[in-house]
């Protein structure tokens, strides 16, 4: 069973889902919300990177929910890739289910997979090889 069947199996069961990922505390502490600071440099690139516009969340909000992100990228971003965010621009920041390429990483929407092409890992860059370590690694971008 690869990371995507699982993530829909677990979704029956949300604590085991949360917890089985690594997301459990956070989640349930915030379940979403603006993360401030909110900015982020991807790992092998100290000069590129974007910020965090909004965490999603379970049950609470239609548009920022986590299963309805699912659903609607599971065909467009890599497998064993779950959305646990997105940027101001409409990109996705992802968790990795798979223990052979664990991390966060950052999707750009505007290189994803043509219509029809399964997507791979062209246009997703690492930011952090755990979840507690992005969340160390968000800082204030000074404007």
């Amino acid at each position: 069973m690869n990371g995507r069947d699982r993530a829909i199996k677990s979704f029956g069961t949300v604590n085991d889902f949360l917890i089985s990922f690594r997301l459990g505390n956070f989640v349930k502490k915030y379940n979403g919300g603006y993360p401030d600071p909110d900015a982020f440099l991807f790992l092998n690139d100290e000069e590129d990177g974007s910020s965090v516009d909004r965490f999603l969340s379970l049950g609470c909000e239609k548009h920022h929910d986590l299963r309805n992100y699912f659903i609607d990228y599971k065909d467009r971003i890599p497998l064993d890739f779950l959305p646990i965010a997105h940027d101001p621009g409409g990109n996705l920041i992802l968790i990795s289910l798979s223990n052979d390429n664990p991390g966060v990483f950052f999707w750009d929407h505007e290189f994803e997979a043509d219509e029809g092409e399964l997507p791979d890992m062209s246009n997703v860059h690492l930011i952090s090889h755990t979840f507690t370590d992005f969340l160390s690694v968000l800082y204030k971008l000074e404007i």
